[in-house]
Parts: C-alpha cells; structure tokens; sequence
C-alpha cells in the first residue's frame, strides 16, 4: 500500500512541477513582449545600414527649434537627438500627441533610412516626467466641487 500513496504523490509533484514551469514560460514570454527596447540615435546611426527595412523604435529628445506642423496634411516633422554627435531627422504623419514638444523625449517607431539621417515613423509615443507637482494657483483644486465628492465621509 505505501508504493501506491508514493505514486499518488509523485503524479502531484510533477504535475505541481508542469504548472510552475508553464506559469514561469508564459509569465517570461509576456515580460519580453511588452519590454520596449529603443536604439538611441547614435545606435541607429551606427547599425542603419544592418537595420535597413525593418521596424525598429528609437529614442531620444526632440530638439528645440526643430519642429514643423503642417496640420492641413497632418505632417510633423522634428530632429530627434541624444545630443550626441548624431541627430536624426523624424517625418511622421498624423497628429501628435498632445504632450508632444520641443526638448521633450520621445520614443519613435518605423524605418529608418540608407544612411541613418532619416526616420519614417509610424508611431509617436511621449516619455512623460513622473516628477509629481502641485497644483498652483492657475490649476488649484476647485474646493467647492472636492467638498461635494461623494468620496467625502
């Protein structure tokens, strides 16, 4: 009779043993799916004629004075740089975000050109600060509206 509990309890120890191992596969296989790798533009710059035709994301600050909206065609235009020695030319159609500006990062994705100077993007994506500031007198908290929250005990 022991010989038959010990099965029993091996069946549950290697099927504990499968579980965990899907469990950890899957949860491994959704980590690398949502991680987002960009190049920095010096690194797109230096693989552009390696990375040539395929979809790539890179990233970098939007450079002042650098921006051209055309909002009758919705074409933007802007250099985007890590204020190294190489800065890369960025067309995209479409609207921008709407926290989208000049000396801000961004993370671009699309094709970059022969040379690397180019970038056709087809998503724009902001970095936003999580730097927390508090409202001042221009964006206070309307106190009256906060008093009659239903959140209030």
């Amino acid at each position: 009779m022991s010989q038959g509990v010990s099965k029993n309890q091996n069946k549950w120890i290697i099927g504990g043993i499968v579980i965990a191992v899907a469990i950890i596969g899957m949860s491994l296989l959704t980590l690398n799916e949502n991680t987002v790798y960009f190049y920095t533009p010096d690194e797109a710059v230096a693989k552009a004629r390696s990375l040539q035709g395929q979809e790539i994301k890179v990233g970098g600050m939007v450079k002042g004075g650098t921006v051209n909206w055309e909002p009758e065609n919705l074409m933007l235009s802007f250099t985007l740089s890590d204020y190294g020695m190489h800065d890369i030319t960025v067309s995209h159609k479409g609207t921008p975000p709407d926290m989208f500006k000049e000396d801000q990062g961004v993370v671009v994705e699309g094709k970059i050109g022969p040379d690397g100077k180019t970038f056709v993007s087809r998503r724009l994506m902001v970095k936003h600060s999580e730097e927390y500031k508090a409202p001042d007198q221009m964006h206070s908290v309307d106190k009256e509206l906060l008093e009659k929250s239903i959140f209030k005990k």
